[in-house]
């Protein structure tokens, strides 16, 4: 059994309770690698012409391989931090829709694939729900924008201190000294005055 296959079962596993929630007992998952390709806008998935013609609603997760320092395959590990479920609704007409190519397996025999954009694709949140990929996306980076920007009032204090705290300026130290010399001629009048009473007193 390849890598792929063995870790695909522990990709399922985390997606259970949202499977449970859209009460599906034996849903089709599987773990998709989402590549660029030269002549296309963003991101694209293949599909074997056998996953197509099964003719249901396609769950899946992307991910990523690991390679060893020979380009060997080690490891497949989740793309995206936030584990996300897409799905991919079947579309009876992929033949006429979608960019086809055909190939040979290790074994000789031969067979076709479908490549698909992944803006076809749903977004499965935890609660069941379904949001087109293109609002994933959206979402995502708006949270990915809050996050540059909430960390930034940090990284300025950091890098930019306030100086002023630090390096006060010749007039604050002036302005500051003659606070504490108004607040001691305060000092000595009120002395001077008691004196003057206790004077007056004798």
């Amino acid at each position: 059994m390849s890598i792929r296959k063995e870790k695909e079962k522990d990709f399922y596993i985390l997606h259970m309770d949202t499977f449970k929630k859209l009460g599906l007992q034996d849903p089709y998952f599987m773990i998709k690698a989402a590549f660029f390709q030269k002549g296309k806008y963003g991101r694209q998935i293949q599909f074997f012409e056998s996953e197509l013609r099964k003719g249901e609603d396609i769950y899946m997760e992307f991910y990523d391989n690991v390679k060893d320092g020979n380009g060997k395959d080690i490891d497949v590990v989740p793309m995206f931090s936030d584990r996300q479920l897409f799905k991919y609704r079947y579309n009876p007409y992929f033949e006429e829709e979608y960019e086809q190519k055909e190939g040979i397996s290790g074994k000789g025999d031969p067979y076709m694939t479908f490549t698909v954009p992944v803006t076809e694709l749903l977004a499965v949140m935890t609660d069941g729900s379904e949001i087109t990929y293109n609002l994933y996306e959206k979402r995502k980076a708006d949270l990915e924008t809050k996050k540059d920007e909430d960390d930034l009032p940090k990284l300025q204090k950091t890098l930019f201190p306030n100086f002023e705290d630090q390096f006060p300026s010749a007039e604050a130290i002036t302005l500051e000294k003659d606070e504490e010399e108004s607040t001691s001629n305060i000092l000595l009048r009120i002395a001077a005055d008691f004196e003057k009473l206790a004077q007056k007193l004798k």
